[in-house]
This record gives structure tokens, C-alpha cells and sequence, in this order.
């Protein structure tokens, strides 16, 4: 098989994965059910300006009022997730009265494909609107991320559960350790995973 019909079919496979989501009627776990109905404080912002240890952003739902919020807290809570860029989207965790926010993951950054097994071409892809997809998965199909209260969720089915719990839907958190245009580096279930970001075409 030449390196073009290679790509072609390893593109096949990433799409199929991309598109499974949840499935028609997969196993719902609990903790699904719950995050799902869990509100959400944070909002998403577009950066505007940066001024000192203050930042001017544009809210999504709120295209009229730009906000000023000091970013002071989260950075001494170790809190901000990823690098400021001015047009780049971001989930912040506002204290309103206080004018002040808590966590802050840069949003833009996260989205796109990383690897964290290169030898192996194993990694995931942050898709707009939720969408994740697993490439070339060795034990998680992961389905769908989700940043709730400024805390990154991973939507996944475990391939090695035994053949009837196969299809059970599961969530967990993932802690972002790092984040900046080229490393994302995260804790989940078990693992820490080190990540490089992928830029064009997977080449074998």
C-alpha cells in the first residue's frame, strides 16, 4: 500500500471515529446523566485587550457590553490555562462582584489535534462544538469534551470493558497541567498525557 492510499484510509477510520458520538442507544453512566444537568457559571469570551493583570473581553451572549476582569486570582491559583492572544476565544469563571476571574482556559488553543504517541500516531482531535475524536485509539474512543466551571471533561468508551458493559458511555475529568499553542499536557483517569500539536497533513 503506497503512502497516499495509507492516508486515505487512516482519514476514513479518524472520520468514522469523529462521528460515532454517543451512539444510537449506547449505556448512559450516572455521572453522565449528572454533568449534563449541571449549570454552567463560566462564560465564553473573545479577547480584546490586555492592560497590566487586567484584560477587556466580548462576551458570546453579550456583544454589546465588553467586560474588564483582572486575572490576578487564577494566576496565582495556577489557574489559567493556556496563553493571552487578542482574538482568541477563551472560557473564563467570572467572580462578577469582584470583578475578577477564578480560571480562565483559552479555548482557541485547546481546539485542534494533538499527539501524544508520535512513533505510534496515537492521539485526539478538539473539534468545534464538543466534537472529539480519537486517532488511531489504543483503549479510549473518546466522544465528546466538555468545559464546565472552567474544568475540562472528557466524554469516552472504554474499549477494554468486557464485551456487555462494551458500549457504556463514560466522563471524566481531565486536568489541564499545560496548555500553549504547540503542548497540551493533561491528567486522566491514570495517565499523564504529553502532547504535541499536529499541523497539516498526517504523513507516514
Amino acid at each position: 500500500m503506497n503512502r497516499k492510499h495509507f492516508y486515505i484510509l487512516f482519514s476514513t477510520i479518524l472520520v468514522l471515529c469523529a462521528c460515532g458520538g454517543r451512539g444510537k442507544n449506547p449505556k448512559i453512566n450516572p455521572m453522565v446523566e449528572e454533568l449534563d444537568n449541571t449549570p454552567d457559571n463560566a462564560e465564553l469570551v473573545t479577547l480584546m485587550e490586555i492592560d497590566g493583570d487586567s484584560i477587556l473581553v466580548q462576551p458570546d451572549n453579550d456583544l454589546e457590553n465588553p467586560k474588564v476582569f483582572s486575572y490576578r486570582e487564577a494566576e496565582a491559583a495556577g489557574q489559567l490555562k493556556g496563553t493571552f492572544e487578542t482574538g482568541e476565544l477563551y472560557s473564563i469563571l467570572p467572580d462578577k462582584k469582584h470583578h475578577s476571574i477564578s480560571i480562565c482556559v483559552n479555548v482557541s488553543e485547546l481546539r485542534g489535534q494533538w499527539f501524544y504517541d508520535s512513533l505510534q500516531h496515537r492521539g485526539l482531535q478538539f473539534e468545534e462544538r464538543g466534537a472529539l475524536s480519537s486517532i488511531n485509539a489504543e483503549r479510549y474512543s473518546y466522544k465528546e469534551w466538555k468545559l464546565l466551571n472552567g474544568k475540562l471533561y472528557l466524554y469516552y468508551v472504554d474499549m477494554q470493558q468486557v464485551s456487555e458493559d462494551r458500549h457504556e458511555f463514560l466522563v471524566d475529568e481531565a486536568e489541564i497541567l499545560k496548555l500553549n499553542a504547540e503542548e497540551l499536557e493533561f491528567r486522566f483517569l491514570d495517565s499523564v498525557y504529553v502532547c504535541r500539536r499536529q499541523h497539516g497533513l498526517i504523513m507516514f
